[in-house]
């Protein structure tokens, strides 16, 4: 059985083009070759070149291929113009703003964050003699406090559903701050552990964005998070059950002693991750992506999963499916 894969271009200066139906990546340092039966997507980190045949070898066998910036988050993709379903997703998508399945969508996903976030800190838990009890009790209650929310207009639940799942995180963060060296969670910190964070979170952006668009969501119509130009804001309502696996893999690195202030250099008035850096990060987060997990009774990859959310979503929205069936970390 093939194994699926996503490429990473890290080195800048990189080539990538076509020789039958391969792709084939050259770089100062080396040339490998990969078959285009074995790729889903093809992100690029560093200035890079793609040939027009390989875009077209991708173009024709529905591989993604993703321009990221040097902190991880997608800029822009190329894929095939028939993608992305029907026009009707996208307009229930719409509408469902203005009723309640809009806050019936935001509540399983908050709900599914905090619970996974639970998973890992009880995780924690269970090699550092419990130290976290309260702070569980605390996150519980809270989650609790979303669950019973009433589904009104998500005008009205905006507010209750951030003040929730801030207060939340804030727990949660300060929980990893005493395994990991930082301070707070800060999307702009300039400390190691934010900015590692924030990039292993830019992969994940590129990975459900893919989902959005195979399901025929339109990654940029939102429900929690408002509409601002260039937001991807469904993107960014998708992305919350899944963080806590990307904490996962950050915790892992600095746990391990793998990664370091050496990890990051300064260019300009930035500090940015070197490629040793983001290469740690990249290997780390793509072992994540392929950890099967079981979902619906059967056993996926993480990858598979966020596609299989996206599709859920659009399934609910089209009246296909009463309920949603969020993800649950369990093993």
């Amino acid at each position: 059985m093939n194994i699926i894969m996503k490429i990473v271009i890290n080195e800048f200066g990189s080539y990538i083009s076509k020789k039958e139906n391969r792709f084939v990546i050259k770089s100062k340092e080396k040339k490998e070759e990969y078959s285009s039966d074995q790729i889903d997507q093809i992100i690029i980190s560093s200035p890079s070149s793609i040939s027009e045949s390989a875009v077209k070898l991708a173009v024709d066998n529905n591989i993604d291929i993703v321009y990221a910036s040097f902190n991880g988050k997608p800029f822009a993709r190329i894929y095939p113009c028939t993608l992305g379903g029907t026009t009707l997703t996208r307009r229930e998508q719409a509408l469902a703003y203005f009723d309640n399945r809009g806050v019936v969508i935001i509540k399983e996903i908050l709900s599914a964050k905090l619970k996974n976030q639970l998973f890992l800190i009880k995780r924690l838990n269970k090699t550092r003699k419990g130290i976290f009890f309260f702070e569980v009790e605390n996150m519980e209650r809270n989650l609790q406090k979303i669950e019973n929310l009433s589904d009104e207009s998500m005008e009205a639940m905006r507010e209750k559903f951030l003040g929730f799942e801030g207060y939340a995180a804030a727990i949660y963060f300060k929980c990893l701050s005493q395994i990991c060296p930082f301070n707070q969670r800060n999307p702009r910190g300039k400390d190691i552990f934010n900015i590692s964070l924030n990039y292993g979170y830019g992969l994940l952006y590129s990975e459900v964005e893919r989902a959005c668009i195979l399901a025929g969501l339109d990654p940029y119509l939102g429900f929690l998070h408002k509409d601002r130009y260039g937001k991807p804001s469904m993107v960014l309502d998708l992305v919350e059950q899944f963080r806590p696996f990307i904490d996962r893999a950050i915790i892992n690195l600095f746990v391990r002693k793998q990664i370091s202030d050496k990890d990051l250099e300064i260019i300009g008035e930035a500090i940015l991750l070197t490629k040793s850096g983001r290469r740690k990060i990249i290997e780390e987060v793509m072992k994540i992506l392929n950890w099967k997990l079981s979902y619906k009774n059967k056993k996926f990859s993480l990858s598979n999963i966020i596609l299989e959310q996206g599709r859920e979503i659009a399934r609910y929205l089209l009246g296909q499916s009463k309920e949603i069936v969020p993800f649950i970390w369990r093993d």
